[in-house]
């Protein structure tokens, strides 16, 4: 072999060597991390911890694994503001189909009955006061709220009367019925009614659940246990066979107050 074929030979190793060493620290230089430390393999495979104290993913791995952030999660959206009278502990419940044991009856504790309308109390042994914006009834003996209920006033077309009244006549059951056209209605069996100011009246109601809200064409619509229990504690105490029992001066009928 001639000298220049092998100096020529020689030569080719050497470029040859110089591109390997090139590529090898290339290679070094792409796996060095921004803080200068040399990234195995491995360690770029692997998914980055979300408790790592780095800032930033390895540049390998951020085409394989989504970005997350390490913020804390927003609060859940609060619930909406209770839309229904807040009424206190029920008494009892039952299904719409137990039509007599239906109740909306409640203990009345001191913070419900602060959130009324501010009345002056009468000077009465038992008194019944409804208050039409929280569309409740509110039973009063002795000074002390005994018992209340969830009820349904009048439309605003037909409003329930406001002012201070006395049960006048008390009715076990009747057939309620009047309007014209749409607006006509025929009720059967309406049970345990009391007037206490021309056709305005406390009674049972069978033919809807939506108490809480303005629901009749005046009267105060209550279920039929309540207006049971009602008819029962309020005066005038009925002799269990009138049809149409009348107060009397030795029997009155109770004082009701009704507001807004």
């Amino acid at each position: 072999m001639s000298f220049r074929k092998f100096a020529g030979l020689r030569q080719s190793v050497h470029m040859r060597h110089f591109f390997r060493c090139a590529l090898a620290l290339a290679l070094l230089i792409i796996g060095i991390d921004g803080a200068g430390e040399v990234v195995r393999a491995d360690e770029r495979a692997a998914a980055p911890s979300p408790h790592s104290s780095s800032a930033f993913a390895p540049a390998s791995s951020l085409s394989l694994f989504p970005i997350t952030a390490n913020l804390p999660r927003p609060a859940e959206k609060p619930p909406l503001p209770f839309t229904e009278p807040l009424v206190g502990p029920f008494i009892k419940r039952a299904p719409m189909s137990d039509i007599e044991r239906r109740t909306t009856a409640f203990l009345p504790t001191e913070e419900f009955l602060a959130r009324l309308t501010p009345i002056e109390p009468p000077d009465e042994d038992r008194w019944i006061r409804v208050d039409l914006s929280e569309q409740v009834t509110i039973v009063y003996e002795n000074g002390k709220a005994i018992r209340g209920f969830v009820i349904s006033s009048g439309l605003p077309r037909t409003p329930t009367v406001q002012g201070e009244f006395r049960i006048r006549m008390k009715v076990r059951s009747q057939t309620m019925s009047g309007g014209s056209g749409a607006s006509y209605y025929y009720l059967p069996n309406v049970q345990w009614v009391q007037y206490f100011y021309g056709e305005y009246a406390f009674h049972g109601t069978y033919w809807h659940s939506d108490f809480g809200r303005p629901k009749s064409r005046g009267c105060i619509n209550m279920t039929n246990a309540d207006a049971k229990w009602l008819f029962d504690w309020a005066g005038p105490v009925w002799d269990g066979k009138t049809a149409w029992f009348r107060s009397t001066p030795d029997n009155p009928g109770t004082l009701v107050i009704v507001h807004e």
